[in-house]
């Protein structure tokens, strides 16, 4: 995997709830402010900068009244977007708290460390959106995926919407880093579908990827957005760069899928925030599978089942018992062990002030492998 995470650093760059209706969005969500970039919220919409003892003319009130037009017209692409901000899931935070831990290190000053983890959830927020439609999930997190409500037409649309407004916010508050963040932000945007695809391509073609290609997806979708934010945080850093933090964010990132495919398929608790076992529905070929198909290559039950998608419950447990069988879900555990030792391990090598932010972090991951209760990871 280093030679993708080149790529990227060669610069610096629920509580459970009901469905939301389409004509409505509930109060509890994130509001259209909170999901658009921040330097294009209210102060672009609003005439509060006209004083009050200034005469307003036609042509100014006709530039309000457009204004207006335009908060209602990016309200409504937004739904599907803020739909997947609603309150009580514990994940949606994840990759701020990510980089307030990067930046107790670095000190990039707190202003730009909420500018970039807003932006990083914003990218995370779109990643949902389409990866939901590319698979055909059904539940997200207790919910109906976005585009269950609102369609898929509108939920396409808003996704490139928002990357656009996305790129747009990055050049106004890194006008001095042009150049960086436009290439940066074209390099993750490759890396991001080159990750996506290459899933996809496994699914569709009906072809059992290597390990090695399960890495290439997970970088893509999950590490190298989160590389870009920290990259974009360096740029205003009053101490050095941490250069091994990457090594363990890439592990973080490779520890969460992996326990979101083993979690998927092992424990039926899952059922009650998506549909049990929904990556055999997708024919997804997650970490376990893979195992499965690959360490038994003259078995072809697995892969025949798969083609026959969306399995039923009764043949969905088939599946998972055949899985046992073959030492998958003891193997993928393993991994995960041998994850979280290394990630420890990792942070101890590092010698550095002690990381509170981290720690806490590490703590709410792992303790999940004990439990296995489910954690929304990078999916």
């Amino acid at each position: 995997m280093k030679e993708y995470r080149k790529k990227i650093t060669a610069k610096p760059r629920q509580t459970k709830v009901g469905q939301v209706s389409s004509n409505q969005v509930r109060s509890d969500q994130a509001t259209p402010d909170q999901v658009r970039p921040s330097h294009l919220k209210s102060s672009q919409t609003k005439s509060s900068h006209l004083k009050s003892h200034v005469k307003i003319d036609d042509e100014e009130m006709e530039a309000s009244n457009q204004d207006r037009a335009k908060i209602d017209d990016e309200e409504i692409l937004l739904r599907p977007i803020v739909h997947v901000t609603l309150p009580g899931l514990e994940y949606r935070n994840l990759m701020r708290r990510l980089y307030r831990s990067y930046n107790f290190w670095v000190r990039c000053p707190k202003d730009r460390q909420r500018i970039f983890g807003d932006i990083g959830n914003t990218f995370h927020n779109i990643s949902i959106v389409l990866d939901d439609i590319e698979d055909g999930t059904v539940l997200r997190r207790g919910i109906p995926a976005a585009h269950m409500v609102y369609g898929v037409a509108l939920s396409v649309q808003a996704t490139i919407y928002n990357a656009f407004l996305l790129f747009q916010s990055l050049l106004q508050h890194l006008k001095d880093n042009e150049d960086v963040v436009t290439d940066d932000f074209v390099k993750v945007g490759i890396e991001f579908f080159t990750g996506q695809g290459m899933e996809i391509y496994s699914r569709d073609v009906e072809q059992c990827p290597t390990f090695e290609d399960y890495g290439v997806v997970v970088y893509g979708k999950s590490a190298s957005p989160l590389f870009w934010g920290i990259q974009l945080l360096q740029l205003f850093a009053k101490n050095a760069k941490i250069d091994f933090i990457f090594e363990i964010f890439d592990k973080m990132g490779h520890f969460l899928q992996i326990y979101d495919d083993y979690i998927n398929l092992h424990n039926p608790k899952y059922a009650t925030v998506r549909v049990f076992a929904d990556d055999l529905d997708e024919g997804k070929f997650s970490y376990p599978i893979i195992h499965a198909v690959r360490s038994h290559p003259d078995d072809k039950r697995l892969l025949n089942m798969l083609k026959q998608r969306p399995l039923d419950i009764e043949s969905k447990k088939v599946f998972v018992e055949i899985m046992e069988g073959f030492g998958s879900f003891e193997f993928t555990r393993n991994v995960l062990e041998n994850l979280r030792k290394g990630i420890l391990a990792d942070v101890e090598k590092m010698k550095l002030e002690k990381n509170p932010y981290l720690e806490k972090i590490l703590e709410d991951i792992f303790s999940r492998l004990e439990t296995e209760i489910y954690f929304d990871g990078c999916d």
